[in-house]
């Protein structure tokens, strides 16, 4: 069946691509920091996508992965031109980590080393951390800040010392997903507690009816060191430490994101909060529904970066749901509708259908 993301994908994976080769070349040494501490499956896919696209660039897995206070330490031990990728699951400014943010650590810790902060989302809690972050990334000789979000370049541009850049965010790494087998479910809600950007849906949901689900907490056991981590480590590389752990991380991720899938997979539409909803959606080739409210960050990203597929509509309200829900294509067949007309997929002949349009209500 015809894959309705496959463009987005092919070139927000190449940019991504593009992105790493400026601080990454074959054969050199590297580090990703910064490996989730949630069970959220869209955390997890931006962890597994840069251990992707840097393997692909690289050649080789990194030196050193984690996130402790202790793999921080070990990093004095690794090469000197071993480049530092933070990966973006996390919210750049997040309240909770303050000072503690493992960004500042590294930086004030490694003062010479070039660290990139990997495409998030930028917000700050109040001036006093914005303050912080700008002095810290400012006393730093190579910082480098990537951001997947209009809203978040304009932050960064504004505020830090440092090369600012657009950059897909690292899920697109993944490339394509292929669903599980589940059973068929016609809606499927996937929504994040309430949020600043958030959205009433209770009236869409009297009429639309289906589960709803926050899917941030997977299996405890998901996370656990497996015998065919080790195995799969040895076989390729031998028994070392470093080669384990990386292996050992990069299949806890595959897990959370398999888990995340197989949520999504039996649903033949989705309507969602979730920004990694909405590129786990794009990569399974699922029809669906980013809800958030007008200039939020999400509608930022879809309308600067992935909106050109037909497979998302956007909506601010509960009326808008259900106008997007009627404009979402459909598959019959092995044959995609839109409006009950099939969907002219010639890439050589103009395709209206494949133009997003605005929301009606």
């Amino acid at each position: 069946m015809h894959h309705l993301g496959g463009n987005v994908i092919k070139r927000q994976k190449e940019n991504l691509v593009n992105c790493v080769k400026k601080f990454l070349t074959r054969g050199q040494p590297y580090i990703i920091a910064d490996f989730p501490s949630s069970k959220d499956p869209g955390h997890h896919a931006c962890w597994l996508g840069l251990a992707k696209v840097l393997h692909e660039v690289a050649g080789r897995l990194p030196v050193l992965v984690g996130s402790t206070p202790q793999s921080i330490d070990e990093i004095k031990s690794t090469p000197g031109d071993a480049p530092i990728f933070i990966c973006g699951w996390a919210n750049f400014g997040d309240a909770r980590a303050g000072r503690d943010d493992i960004r500042y650590r590294l930086m004030w810790k490694y003062p010479d080393r070039t660290i990139i902060q990997m495409p998030q989302t930028i917000h700050f809690a109040n001036e006093s951390l914005k303050e912080y972050a700008k002095q810290t990334i400012g006393r730093h000789r190579n910082f480098f800040c990537m951001t997947r979000d209009g809203q978040s370049f304009e932050l960064a541009k504004a505020n830090f010392d440092c090369d600012v850049e657009a950059c897909p965010d690292t899920a697109f790494g993944m490339e394509t997903l292929k669903p599980f087998e589940a059973d068929p479910l016609r809606v499927l809600y996937v929504m994040q507690p309430l949020g600043e950007d958030d959205v009433d849906i209770a009236k869409a949901r009297a009429i639309i009816d289906g589960p709803l689900t926050n899917w941030i907490n997977g299996p405890n056991s998901l996370s656990r060191m497996r015998k065919s981590s080790v195995v799969k480590s040895a076989l390729r590389h031998g028994f070392s430490r470093t080669e384990m752990m990386a292996q050992h991380h990069e299949d806890v991720a595959a897990r959370y994101v398999d888990y995340g899938v197989k949520i999504l997979s039996g649903a033949q539409r989705i309507i969602t909060n979730h920004l990694h909803g909405h590129i786990l959606c794009l990569l399974l080739n699922k029809p669906h529904i980013a809800v958030a409210r007008e200039g939020s960050k999400l509608h930022d990203f879809i309308g600067s970066q992935t909106g050109d597929s037909p497979l998302v509509e956007k909506a601010a309200n509960a009326n808008e749901i259900l106008a997007a829900m009627s404009r979402l294509p459909y598959e019959m067949g092995g044959t995609w509708y839109k409006s009950s007309k099939p969907m002219n997929l010639n890439a050589t002949i103009p395709v209206p259908d494949l133009v997003p349009h605005p929301s009606i209500v």
